[in-house]
């Protein structure tokens, strides 16, 4: 992967910005470059999102566990966007520079972000408490791009086990991700 540009910089996606469509929607400048794993990391969902209608997904450090995503390139001035629908202004996510390495063993230093409030972490994904259970369109977001990007089949296979909270997301978000 070749990725230094100076006009550009390196996104790790975990959640809905897996799907090409969604990342698409405030940063067109997205460029799939393939995928990579977060170590020390564990995909939980913790805080709900109104726009969801459910719990959106945060990494949470965690020796010995691994996030599976997607590594995307932007240009520099669709930072402000990214940042914008992190909800870095209102204090959702933090940004953070992760390690990311490749499939072919390549390390990556990635911008990502991480929620800002971490309760104790749901070890055991399958068993989210129902306040922190993902809508069915978040989670369908997130094994739909999991599949398009074509991460690791038995990573696809755990994502399928997170029980969602039965709800759809906004009609606006859902017309977003039908445009």
């Amino acid at each position: 992967m070749s990725l230094e540009k100076k006009e550009t910089f390196v996104y790790f996606a975990y959640g809905s910005n897996l799907l090409k469509k969604r990342i698409r929607i405030n940063n067109p400048s997205a460029q799939f470059l393939g995928i990579g794993k977060l170590n020390n990391h564990h995909l939980d969902f913790i805080k709900y999102s109104e726009h969801w209608r459910g719990s959106s997904a945060t990494i949470v450090p965690i020796e010995g566990c691994y996030v599976w995503g997607a590594v995307w390139r932007l240009n520099i001035e669709d930072m402000p966007a990214l940042d914008w629908q992190e909800g870095v202004d209102t204090n959702w996510y933090f940004p953070k520079t992760v390690e990311i390495i490749t499939p072919d063993g390549e390390k990556l230093q990635c911008r990502t972000y991480q929620q800002t409030v971490n309760p104790p972490p749901c070890k055991k994904i399958e068993e989210l408490p129902m306040e922190r259970r993902p809508s069915s369109t978040y989670l369908e977001c997130i094994i739909n791009g999991a599949n398009e990007c074509q991460l690791p089949n038995d990573y696809i296979q755990i994502l399928k086990k997170i029980p969602d909270n039965g709800n759809e997301a906004s009609p606006k978000m859902i017309e977003k991700l039908k445009n």
